[in-house]
Parts: C-alpha cells; structure tokens; sequence
C-alpha cells in the first residue's frame, strides 16, 4: 500500500474518484450552488494526503497530466462558441468594450484592496490574475514576481466564490438574458464560472468561454506591461 501511495496511480485515482463523488452528490442536491463539485471535490484530497503521510509537492506532481489537460479542455470551449458564432458577430462591441473594462476591474479591484490592506508586493502581485483561467495565470504571475501557489489559490477561490453567488446575484439584479450571465460568469469567475454557465445552457456557457478567453488575453498581454509601472507606483 505504501509503495501505490508514492506512485502516479494513486494521485489520479484520488482525484477522479474524489471528482465523480463531487458530481453524484451535485446531481443528488438538484445543482444547490454550495455543493458545486469543484468544492465538495477538494475535501476528500484535503482529508486523504496528510492521513497517508503525501506531501502536496508530490501530489502535484502525480496529477500533471490532469493540469496539463487543463489547456486542451479550455481550448475545446471553441466548440460552443463556434455554434453560438451569429450571435457573437451581433454583439462584438459590447463584447469587446466589456472585455476591457472587466479585465481592468478585475485586476484592479484586487491589487488596490490588497495593498490597502497592507499586503507585501509578492502578495499583491499574486493577486492580479485572480479571475483568469489557471494555467493563464500562472504563467501571468511569473511576471509580477508573485508566488504561484498563492496565484493558483486566488484563482480556484474566485471561481468557487463566483459560481456559488451567480445565481443570487442573477435573481436580485433580474438578469435573464443567457448571454449576458454567460459573460459575466466567464468573466469574473474563469473555468469554474463557464462550467456553471452551461448548466444555464449552451449559449451561456458559449458566451463564458468567450470571455473566459478574452480576459485571459487581455490579463496576460496587459499585465506584465503595466506591473513595473503599477509596482513603483504602489510600492
């Protein structure tokens, strides 16, 4: 048994379990918003790891070729898109506009309040890239001399955070048009949030992975520009 532990094996079969038992106890539930599998997923691997002495390092290691999938799956929500492509084409400027805007807020809102908070400069720049899609953000926090553990926590609890307060927010706003919470679920909330788009429907979960990757654009080729600038500024 103590040979399997320190074994890839062990490392996926964890985590696929851990995920299919996620998805049973989401569709048992009627898809309640606090069970969201990302979440529930994650106490197994938390309860597991220290009880069979496996360091975190080497469970990472183990489960590369599932974040290595990260990018394919992200680049498969083309396929959606390219469905939903005539009503995209209807709505490119506000798209677009949107786009630039929430990226900035984004940002913005993260790296102001963590250094009003008193943050150090490592930690802040950890923070920018909260609402992009992991593997995007990781590669964003190189360039803002962040830690990458720390990038990777913001992002998942973002994206929990924003899946969980979606539909609530929806309601109390009114907002009823599949695009729109698509965009902004995508948006703000990367692939946690255009995973809870398609359960809207197909055109919300198009308009997530739309803006899933237009932010991650915009983040990763506007940020590492501005971050010297908004360092010195801030720092």
């Amino acid at each position: 048994m103590t040979e399997l532990v320190h074994t890839p094996l062990f490392g996926l079969i964890l985590t696929l379990a851990s995920y299919r038992m996620a998805i049973w106890i989401y569709g048992k539930a009627h898809s309640l918003p606090v069970l969201h599998p990302f979440l529930v997923a994650s106490i197994p691997v938390i309860v597991v790891l220290p009880l069979v002495g496996l360091s975190y390092e080497e469970y990472r290691q183990q489960t590369e070729i599932l974040s290595f999938l990260l990018g394919p799956a992200t680049v498969a929500l083309a396929w959606p898109l390219y469905r939903q492509l005539r009503t995209v084409r209807q709505v490119w400027r506000p798209v677009l506009i949107t786009t630039l805007v929430g990226a900035a807020l984004a940002a913005g809102i993260s790296i102001g309040l963590a250094w009003w908070l008193g943050a150090p400069e490592p930690v802040v720049g950890s923070l920018a890239p909260k609402s992009i899609t992991t593997p995007i953000a990781v590669e964003v926090v190189k360039s803002t001399d962040g830690f990458v553990s720390l990038a990777a926590g913001a992002v998942a609890i973002t994206g929990i955070v924003g899946a969980l307060l979606a539909g609530p927010v929806f309601r109390l706003l009114r907002v009823r048009d599949d695009r729109v919470r698509g965009f902004a679920l995508g948006l703000v909330a990367h692939a946690i949030g255009t995973a809870r788009a398609f359960e809207f429907g197909e055109k919300a979960g198009a308009f997530a992975g739309l803006a899933l990757g237009l932010t991650g654009l915009v983040t990763a080729l506007a940020l590492p520009w501005l971050w010297p600038w908004i360092a010195g500024w801030l720092f």
